[in-house]
């Protein structure tokens, strides 16, 4: 593998955000009325993903209410902002409150990974947990105002990383996890008509709706009181336009991208040997469609760059919204006008065998198959972007000539 110079530069811009993130972030936490930005390293660059944005709350009640403190007053403010915006109104804003105040009593809590595991569980594998509590330890190194200890379950709502409710990062984020636990009230069907607590419980899947209906006179307690708070949220437009650009996770003046092939050759099948296609490009999975194609393989088996093209993101941390680590995604030019890139999922970290920088050539290995994250078989997750969308990697790969087995 080839690499270029400027993979130096994005381990600059990367300490020099990490120390800005540290600094701003912790404002609006301890004060509530502080802006505050998230780390911008890299461009997340998936549908729905969390970009760069400044958060203000501001009028906060000036009086006590009920026994909750600003920073809480200040969470459940944000709440209720995501509420607005999705659409869900005053009984989603409550639902949405009623859960935060179970599940973290409206803080934003990191997780130290002392679950136990317990025997007999279906909630994921030993060594699924064994990953799942890696990752989560991160959220110890940001910006928190408490530590909860159940399974890998994060912030206002315990949200997990391992569900697919996205990055520790992102769920760290108040607005992300609140506008992520109202995106899937609205998936639940004829959510307006249930008992609130069972829409919660719904969402949450804990089984245990009584919970949260003892929380709904604070709830509701809570709305009334944070009426006149004005909460603002603002997204950097050009760091979300690149986000939404295909894939492309570089900043403009990183340098010219990746000369990449330009006509439709050049392209190999990116696993050396399979068990069975899923066929399950399109498939509902909550949050998200399922934007690539899973290739079931044996452990280990060796992961090829699909085209020739650049390394733009390999890492177990900064992902992909909604995908699982480790990933690698790769850059290959513009084909018909279009850019293209590739996504590369479920490799453990020993399992990733390339680097950002790196330059590639078709059927390269740059990974082996893994089963990290939400997975529950050794498998390479693939997705295709062409431009600003996903597309089927199967068709895409028959279009490119590609012999696609079975």
């Amino acid at each position: 593998m080839k690499r270029t110079k400027r993979r130096g530069i994005f381990a600059v811009l990367g300490l020099i955000s990490v120390l800005l993130f540290g600094m701003v972030f912790g404002g609006i936490l301890l004060l509530g009325d502080s802006p505050r930005s998230e780390s911008d390293t890299e461009t997340d660059c998936s549908p729905d993903s969390a970009v760069p944005k400044k958060i203000n709350v501001k009028n906060l009640p000036t009086t006590e209410v009920g026994s909750y403190n600003k920073q809480q007053l200040t969470n459940a403010a944000i709440i209720i902002n995501e509420a607005k915006k999705a659409g869900v109104q005053q009984q989603g804003a409550i639902i949405g409150l009623m859960t935060a105040i179970q599940e973290s009593s409206l803080k934003i809590l990191a997780n130290d990974g002392t679950w136990q595991y317990p025997a007999g569980t279906n909630v994921m594998t030993e060594a699924e947990w064994v990953q799942a509590r890696k990752v989560v330890l991160k959220s110890l190194d940001l910006p928190h105002q408490g530590v909860g200890h159940a399974w890998d379950a994060l912030s206002l709502m315990q949200q997990r990383p391992s569900a697919g409710w996205g990055t520790v990062e992102q769920i760290m984020d108040p607005s992300y996890a609140a506008s992520a636990f109202f995106d899937r009230l609205k998936k639940v069907p004829d959510w307006q008509s249930l008992p609130y607590e069972v829409t919660a419980e719904k969402v949450q899947v804990s089984g245990l709706p009584d919970n949260y209906a003892d929380q709904r006179s604070d709830a509701e307690l809570l709305y009334a009181a944070l009426q006149g708070a004005i909460v603002e949220v603002n997204g950097d437009e050009e760091e979300y336009a690149q986000c939404k650009d295909g894939g492309d996770t570089r900043k403009p003046e990183s340098g010219d991208s990746y000369d990449g092939p330009k006509s439709n050759s050049g392209w190999v099948f990116p696993v050396e040997s399979i068990s069975k296609i899923q066929y399950n490009y399109g498939e509902n999975r909550g949050l998200w469609p399922h934007a690539g194609e899973d290739f079931s393989a044996p452990k280990d088996t060796p992961i090829y760059a699909a085209a020739d093209g650049q390394v733009i993101r390999a890492s177990c941390s900064d992902l992909v919204t909604g995908r699982s680590p480790c990933q690698i995604q790769i850059d290959h030019g513009t084909i018909d006008g279009q850019r293209i890139s590739t996504l590369y999922v479920h490799m453990f970290e020993n399992g990733v065998l390339a680097d950002v920088g790196d330059e590639v050539k078709a059927g390269e290995q740059i990974a082996k198959v893994g089963t990290n994250g939400n997975s529950t078989g050794y498998h390479l997750h693939f997705e295709v972007w062409e431009g600003k969308a996903d597309t089927s990697p199967v068709a895409f790969l028959k279009e490119q000539g590609v012999s696609i087995p079975g």
